[in-house]
């Protein structure tokens, strides 16, 4: 499910996504660097206890959203990679891959899904800090909500990712019991 943040801020998501299509990729690194930074503080300064407290049943607690976002940087790291060299992801690469996509639970600790979280965002960093020096920008992949993208707007799309799941944090923090 498409979180209402993304929903109620599609255009200005969007201007991000299409605005990275034209940056240099040393720009898009640091523009990613910057919130992949900002959801860390919030999730490093949870222990383990309140990682697992979900603010009400069925919704997602810190370590959901912290073995999500992972997950996703996975993908998004793969996604880069492959596109900018016209190339399609093999289905391995994609396995998993939609809207709230979510591992299967291996019983991790919450400090386990932060590290691996920060391998992924140096994984989807790398991406983009090695893309050729002419990309292929005409392969594109859709994106379920936000359309066809290429390598440098799904860059962008990491991005934004980080500000909702910053703004999902947030709100599960803020949440009575947890």
């Amino acid at each position: 499910m498409v979180s209402q943040d993304i929903q109620n801020n599609r255009e200005r998501y969007l201007e991000i996504m299409h605005g990275h299509g034209s940056l240099p990729s040393s720009a898009i690194v640091e523009s990613v660097r910057e919130t992949q930074l900002q959801l860390l503080e919030i999730l490093r300064a949870v222990d383990e206890t309140q990682a697992h407290q979900k603010p009400a049943p069925g919704e997602w607690g810190l370590r959901d959203l912290t073995l999500h976002a992972a997950f996703t940087e996975r993908l998004m790291a793969k996604l880069i990679h492959h596109l900018a060299r016209g190339e399609t992801p093999s289905a391995e690469d994609l396995a998993g891959a939609g809207i709230g996509m979510m591992p299967a639970d291996d019983g991790r600790t919450y400090a386990e899904a932060v590290a691996e979280l920060e391998r992924m965002n140096e994984a989807v960093l790398t991406a983009v800090g090695s893309l050729p020096d002419e990309p292929n920008l005409d392969m594109r992949l859709p994106h379920p909500f936000f359309g066809p993208l290429n390598c440098r707007e799904w860059a962008g799309f990491q991005r934004v990712h980080d500000l909702d799941h910053i703004q999902h944090a947030r709100r599960i923090i803020a949440a009575p019991g947890s």
